[in-house]
């Protein structure tokens, strides 16, 4: 019986731990021919890219949550000096980072600036900026 009792609870804890993983960079997948932001290969943003843009969307509402603009610092040929600015389309707000956009989005839904339900906690944004902007112009000398 002890046996059994320990059996069950060892099954419990194995996928309790398995639903409460973080999400990682690797689970994150940007199909810009397909049009979408999958995470564990579940579509849940709408996905539109060009000229070094991406727009992200509501998958539902098509109602554009972020952007993200891709700076090359006007040397394509060297991506050591690249940055990525987000802007937070409802609450305008944004931020510069030299993380990449899988990592950015892994942190927007590690922090829970990402509900379950792929909305943007507006009350979090301000703590994530200040934690993750880097103030790629305001220190860059031209």
């Amino acid at each position: 019986m002890k046996k059994i009792i320990s059996l069950i609870l060892l099954i419990t804890c194995a996928i309790i731990l398995a639903t409460a993983q973080e999400t990682s960079a690797k689970d994150i997948e940007f199909n810009q021919k397909k049009g979408f932001i999958s995470i564990k290969k579940i579509n849940v943003f709408k996905l539109k890219c060009a000229s070094g843009y991406c727009n992200i969307y509501d998958l539902n509402t098509d109602e554009e949550i972020m952007y993200m603009y891709i700076n090359e610092n006007e040397t394509p040929q060297n991506m050591d000096d690249d940055y990525i600015k987000v802007y937070f389309t409802k609450s305008k707000k944004s931020f510069e980072t030299k993380l990449w956009l899988q990592v950015i989005m892994e942190k927007l839904i590690n922090e829970k600036i990402l509900n379950s339900n792929w909305q943007i906690d507006s009350d979090r944004v301000d703590e994530f900026i200040a934690k993750y902007n880097e103030n790629i112009t305001n220190r860059t000398i031209r």
